[in-house]
């Protein structure tokens, strides 16, 4: 309870120390502001200010230079900086108003040397204090010149479709720097990526040196900047496309034209719109007349707008044509004949009127055919009734008329089936009858007579036909 009540004691002092003549205290808060900005302005007391990364800068390089020497390391590093100003002058100073210098005028060799580092402080706002480090080391090489040959050297791949159409790179490069990197240098590869390029390359490449052991060599030059060299590659789609020959015939009624071109295709460099619509290109037209022969041409080649040829290819190529005769195929009817036919023996019915034939050979001749020329017969000698495979015979035109035909005859065989003529029955006679006696004048008188009964007429039995030849019938056997 005691405790509690301390407390609140303490916070009512406190409030009333705040409370209490306030209008007071605020004029005695606005003189002491007014005391110190006088003090600061009138007095303007010194103040040190640390000042750190201040870069370190190199006097005289262009001179050492000029004596054939060069910087091994050129980067001196950062120093730290103390500066003692006033207090007016400290929000002005930062790193870039000091000046943080080495020397470079006293060397005149190569070496290593530990240059003092000469500190100032810009606009006079302030003086030097002190310094970290002091001192800097340097070391110096002689400056030397060398020109190795370079190699374009291509990694990845190109999209399906794409190629290089040519590439440009000088094959040399010079480069000037401290002895101990450039002397080692024996050669220098500049590296290019085609990994998903599809448009042509210009751009300045990085070169990295070897020495002769095939070791990497990191050159510091004299320009401080890594060496490259421009490469130019031309990249281009392409499409294998095949040749058609423009060669034709001046009459192709009755020739006929076999053509070949070498080589057969050609590499197309174009945008891949263009190239996807071409699927082949021709050569200029040739119209060989219509005779046999075999022609050999140099013929150039049409290119479609927007494409040319692959470096190294021809523009021409060669053609060779055959002219030969138009050769075709015909059947022909060509009529049977039977002969020899063996004493009275007969042909069937049905049998075979006529045979095939096969022509085969040039059209022009095929056209002049016609059964007539052709003859077809089947040799009956010595064969009786009954049925028969034959061979028949064909003969057919001048070889010399037709020369290069051939004639194949269709039916090897041919079914001849022979019959015996049927023999001629006997005529048959005539019945007769008697003849009935007219009565006389006395036979009238005294009675008449009964007539006889009138036989009925008789036939002799018709004789069943024999293989003999049938007889004529005689008077004889006429009469009854």
């Amino acid at each position: 309870m005691k405790q509690k009540i301390t407390s609140t004691a303490l916070l009512d002092r406190l409030k009333g120390f705040f409370t209490r003549n306030l209008g007071l205290k605020i004029v005695a808060f606005v003189f002491a502001i007014l005391l110190w900005a006088y003090v600061l302005v009138a007095l303007n007391p010194m103040r040190s200010k640390s000042i750190d990364d201040v870069p370190i800068t190199l006097e005289g390089y262009t001179d050492l230079l000029s004596r054939n020497l060069i910087l091994v390391n050129s980067d001196l590093g950062l120093a730290d900086v103390e500066v003692n100003a006033t207090i007016t002058n400290h929000s002005e100073l930062d790193e870039s108003r000091i000046n943080c210098r080495a020397y470079l005028s006293t060397i005149s060799a190569k070496g290593t040397y530990r240059l003092p580092l000469s500190v100032t402080v810009q606009s006079n706002l302030g003086t030097v204090a002190s310094v970290t480090p002091r001192t800097v080391t340097v070391e110096v090489d002689n400056l030397i010149v060398k020109t190795v040959p370079v190699k374009l050297e291509l990694v990845g791949s190109l999209p399906e479709g794409y190629e290089i159409v040519s590439e440009s790179m000088a094959s040399t490069i010079t480069i000037e720097g401290a002895a101990r990197y450039i002397e080692p240098t024996v050669r220098a590869v500049a590296t290019v990526d085609l990994t998903d390029r599809t448009t042509s390359v210009e751009e300045s490449v990085d070169v990295t040196f070897y020495d002769k052991e095939d070791n990497e060599v990191v050159v510091v030059t004299r320009s401080k900047n890594t060496p490259n060299v421009t490469v130019r590659l031309t990249l281009s789609a392409y499409k294998r496309v095949n040749i058609q020959q423009a060669v034709s015939l001046s009459d192709d009624t009755y020739y006929t034209l076999a053509s070949e071109v070498s080589p057969g295709s050609v590499v197309l460099y174009g945008s891949s719109d263009v190239l996807a619509a071409i699927d082949s290109i021709s050569t200029q037209n040739l119209v060989l007349p219509a005779a046999e022969n075999v022609v050999t041409r140099e013929l150039s080649l049409v290119l479609p707008e927007g494409v040319t040829l692959k470096r190294g290819q021809s523009s021409t190529v060669t053609v060779t044509a055959a002219v030969a005769e138009r050769m075709g195929e015909r059947l022909l009817e060509v009529p049977l004949t039977y002969a020899n036919l063996t004493g009275d023996m007969l042909l069937a019915d049905g049998a075979p009127t006529y045979v095939t034939v096969l022509a085969v050979g040039p059209v022009r001749q095929l056209e002049q055919l016609t059964a007539e020329l052709f003859t077809a017969q089947l040799d009956l000698t010595g064969y009786g009734p009954g049925e028969w495979e034959l061979v028949p015979v064909l003969q057919g035109p001048n070889v010399d008329k037709f020369p290069g035909v051939t004639f194949t005859l269709q039916e090897q065989r041919v079914l001849a089936a022979l019959i015996a003529p049927e023999p001629t029955p006997a005529p048959t006679p005539e019945p007769t009858s008697e003849p009935t006696p007219e009565p006389t004048q006395e036979q009238k008188v005294e009675s008449a007579p009964t007539p006889e009964p009138t036989p009925e007429p008789t036939s002799e039995p018709t004789p069943e036909p024999t293989s003999e030849p049938t007889l004529a019938p005689t008077t004889e056997e006429q009469t009854p």
